[in-house]
């Protein structure tokens, strides 16, 4: 009988290591662990150009601000108003020939997108500024008080302008690249 109770014993001692832990009962409000990736980073070398290509672009935007500025006197004379479309003329030669410096400045873009943008913006400034300073010249050396030389120059004034479309959301041209886009987000020249 000892045998027996022993083996019972054993028995008993051997099932309560079979049994399995009670389980937490379940819950429905728990949720699977979601990870968040971490945030990309710009190339440093992408965020220097976009910097140095916005800077550009902002740059001719604030000069233009700028020197229109207060409203000027309206000339009363038909020798004021030609000096003053000279003027409105040599700014815009100017302001875009000082964007063309800056741009053709800059290093090569990082990404082929950029090269593409760039060229883009330079064509469309030298377009505007030999416009305007072929205008000033041939409107610098019509008769003084000239009318009929007046005409001419207000187009090409206009025209130059209209060169200009597409030139002013320099962030707006790099939107097919995501690694301009998120470099323009760390470059200072592109904060409007």
């Amino acid at each position: 009988m000892k045998i027996a109770a022993a083996l019972f014993g054993a028995g008993l001692l051997l099932t309560g290591c079979e049994r399995t832990p009670p389980t937490a009962p379940e819950s429905h409000y728990l949720s699977p662990v979601e990870t968040i990736p971490p945030s990309p980073v710009a190339d440093p070398a992408a965020v220097r150009w976009m910097d140095g290509f916005c800077a550009a672009v902002r740059g001719y935007q604030e000069r233009t601000n700028r020197e229109a500025g207060p409203a000027r006197p309206t000339p009363s004379s038909v020798g004021e108003v030609q000096r003053a479309i000279s003027a409105e003329l040599g700014g815009l030669a100017d302001r875009t020939g000082e964007a063309i410096g800056k741009l053709t400045a800059l290093p090569p873009a990082p990404v082929p997108l950029g090269e593409t943008v760039r060229t883009a913006f330079v064509t469309k400034f030298t377009t505007a500024r030999d416009r305007a300073a072929a205008a000033k010249t041939t409107l610098d050396r019509a008769k003084p008080n000239s009318e009929e030389s007046q005409g001419p120059a207000v187009q090409a004034l206009d025209q130059a302008q209209a060169d200009l479309d597409g030139t002013y959301d320099p962030v707006g041209a790099v939107t097919a690249s995501p690694e301009l886009m998120l470099a323009a987000v760390s470059a200072p020249g592109c904060k409007a």
